[in-house]
């Protein structure tokens, strides 16, 4: 996958954490998802179609999707909850709304569709087989947290 589709995942994931959730996250080597389990708690995913078909998924382990709301709501917060769902589920579309707006500035449109939370221990999302998936791994004070971008651009 072309590195000029995963840049503004990349860039959308740390505006939209750092502006509303006052986290500072670090990219870490992205690399190429092979069937590896993400360790995860709570996922909020959207799916990408158009002259892009495929989904952006982001991961979190619970203690550092809860330190996330805290931080948003600015109350305390120490098991998912619906605002935990709620909130995962409204950074996964500002990723993948500021994604689009960079991407469509390069001359790519697609639409997103409305986010799709999943909460579970250590589950785990599955993209399509013909479709690549690009492992976007972040850390921040707080813990570590994913970003999976598996698009195939038409």
């Amino acid at each position: 996958m072309n590195v000029e589709y995963i840049n503004p995942f990349i860039t959308s994931t740390v505006n939209a954490l750092s502006t509303m959730a006052g986290l500072e996250p670090k990219r870490g080597k992205p690399y190429l998802r092979q069937g590896a389990k993400i360790p995860c708690d709570i996922s909020g995913t959207i799916g990408v179609a158009g002259e892009a078909i495929g989904s952006v998924t982001i991961s979190f382990p619970e203690n550092v999707a809860c330190k996330m709301v805290a931080n948003m709501l600015g109350i305390n917060v120490s098991e998912i909850t619906d605002d935990v769902k709620d909130a995962v589920g409204e950074i996964a579309n500002m990723i993948a709304g500021g994604a689009k707006g960079e991407l469509a500035q390069k001359g790519f449109g697609f639409k997103i569709a409305l986010p799709v939370v999943c909460i579970g221990k250590d589950h785990f999302t599955q993209f399509p087989k013909n479709i690549p998936c690009v492992v976007i791994p972040f850390s921040t004070k707080d813990g570590d947290f994913f970003v999976e971008v598996g698009l195939k651009m038409s």
